[in-house]
């Protein structure tokens, strides 16, 4: 399973950063993972406020001993 997150940034300072996800919202292959966060990120690119956006996505197991 794959989290789709953002990284979405106020300004060039790693200090306006924040990552942003959500954890029951989880796709089975990385490219249709990916393709939800870059979607997500264009909505967010066209805010003023946002100076950079990074999509990203994390490998989930799930019901799986660690």
């Amino acid at each position: 399973m794959w989290m789709p997150i953002l990284l979405v940034c106020a300004s060039m300072f790693a200090q306006d950063c924040l990552v942003v996800t959500r954890n029951w919202e989880f796709y089975d292959t990385l490219d249709e993972c990916l393709s939800v966060s870059v979607d997500k990120a264009r909505i967010l690119i066209d805010n003023p406020a946002i100076h950079h956006v990074k999509p990203l996505c994390q490998k989930i197991k799930l019901n799986k001993e660690t």
